[in-house]
């Protein structure tokens, strides 16, 4: 099997920690920066880092491509093994016995271009403090009005990152929907909302205000539209992976009061 490693910046050691075990079975065709520019093509791509380096690594890859993460960041939502599991992970490996995830990507246009994201676009007020009124238009349906900082459209997979934090809820990887989530409205009974996939958005802002994805700054813009792509990649998990599990582990979500 041809294996990619890509790493976060500061974690070359432990990538190369990887590589050394895993060259034992099978050929490591690229092994580099996770943010490096170009795509990626492999069999399976191996990232080390956390939730971050794996979405800059799934922008590089062939659609479809699996994909499996060694956490050494945070919260890890998409890295399934440890350093310390790497002898597991091959164990499972050599017997393809996972579970797979498909993450899809949305697609962002604008006049900054066009941009992929894993986990959300965020249109958000500037340093000057003051708030924008925001018109946000889901196809098929009349427009809705948010005074507030800023909107994010999010997928399944950035629902446990901003949207998470700013009151959005919790959705299943497996579930095709989008959300979206006012930041800090006006009018404190203005909550998420979550609508089918399939269905396109466009937010329009009376004033140029900055644009994030994926928590990048691209720059400023007044309107977006975003759909679903077709672009996605495949997550690699354990077969004894669960998700209700993880976010009660790392966000002590419906853990039981003892």
């Amino acid at each position: 099997m041809k294996i990619a490693i890509l790493y976060r910046e500061e974690r070359e050691k432990e990538g190369k920690f990887l590589k050394e075990k895993i060259s034992k079975e099978h050929e490591v065709i690229e092994f580099g920066k996770a943010n490096a520019p170009g795509r990626v093509t492999a069999d399976l791509i191996v990232v080390v880092g956390g939730d971050g380096t794996v979405l800059k690594a799934a922008k590089k890859a062939a659609d479809g491509t699996p994909m499996v993460g060694f956490k050494a960041g945070r919260l890890g939502f998409l890295t399934s093994y440890t350093l310390d599991e790497i002898d597991r992970f091959l164990e499972d490996l050599r017997n393809w016995n996972f579970r797979e995830e498909t993450r899809w990507f949305i697609q962002i246009e604008s006049e900054l271009g066009n941009h992929l994201a894993l986990n959300d676009v965020t249109l958000e007020r500037d340093l000057s403090g003051k708030m924008v009124e925001i018109e946000v238009e889901v196809e098929h349906h009349s427009s809705m009005w948010f005074f507030a900082d800023g909107v994010v459209i999010s997928t399944p997979t950035g629902s446990t990152a901003y949207s998470l934090s700013i009151g959005g809820p919790i959705i299943f990887p497996e579930c095709e929907v989008l959300e979206i989530s006012p930041i800090a409205p006006q009018f404190f009974l203005t909550r998420s909302v979550v609508i089918p996939s399939n269905f396109k958005v466009v937010v329009e802002s009376q004033r140029d205000i900055n644009m994030l994805v994926d928590g990048v700054l691209t720059g400023k813009t007044k309107r977006i539209e975003v759909k679903k792509s077709r672009r996605y990649v495949r997550i690699l998990r354990p077969p004894e992976y669960d998700y209700v599990t993880v976010i009660r582990d790392k966000l002590g979500y419906g853990r039981r009061i003892e």
